[in-house]
């Protein structure tokens, strides 16, 4: 049988105790795309399977769908949000004036095809407090404004006017101090 220090020679060591090493680094990139267009579908009935009868056909047209947003119900009925590639903006449009919105009773659509999604992106944001408001901060400081918020263990993705991008990647970037790394 071999020892834990011959084990971890050979391989790769999985232990049950968290590594504290590991998370020290909570920001490692800001990442960002520049082609994402919006669509909201306005006055959508707020009841079960409403967000797979407005996705299930956006996907059966092998059109991918990012961040989304559903909002609180006003008298049974919320708006439904989500951002496709700016280049499937048309296509998704015409998918659900054609199949969707009066099958659901929908008030309208509208979209926007000139926002970007900028995200900071770290392994170890979980276990750091205040990543999210540092950057809501930062972008208030900049005068952007958030249109969008998409979370996970890893990543903060936000949904900007895209004249801001470049904007809001740099300050970001001196925010989390990523600029030592280039």
């Amino acid at each position: 049988m071999m020892s834990l220090e011959e084990e971890a020679k050979s391989g790769t060591l999985i232990s049950f105790e968290e590594d504290t090493k590991m998370e020290q680094a909570a920001i490692t990139g800001i990442a960002f795309s520049r082609d994402e267009a919006k669509i909201t579908v306005l006055g959508v009935p707020d009841r079960p399977g409403i967000a797979y009868q407005i996705l299930g056909p956006i996907a059966a047209a092998n059109i991918e769908v990012d961040m989304i947003i559903q909002n609180q119900s006003v008298e049974g009925k919320t708006d439904f949000t989500f951002t496709v590639p700016r280049a499937d903006y048309a296509r998704a449009v015409d998918v659900l004036d054609d199949s969707v919105k009066a099958h659901i009773g929908a008030a309208s659509i509208l979209g926007d095809t000139k926002v970007s999604k900028v995200s900071v992106v770290g392994v170890g944001m979980r276990s750091h407090v205040g990543i999210a408001s540092q950057m809501f901060r930062t972008l208030s400081e900049e005068g952007i404004n958030i249109q969008m918020i998409s979370t996970s263990e890893i990543k903060i993705s936000v949904l900007i006017d895209e004249k801001y991008m470049e904007l809001a990647v740099r300050a970001l970037h001196k925010t989390f101090d990523l600029e030592k790394n280039n």
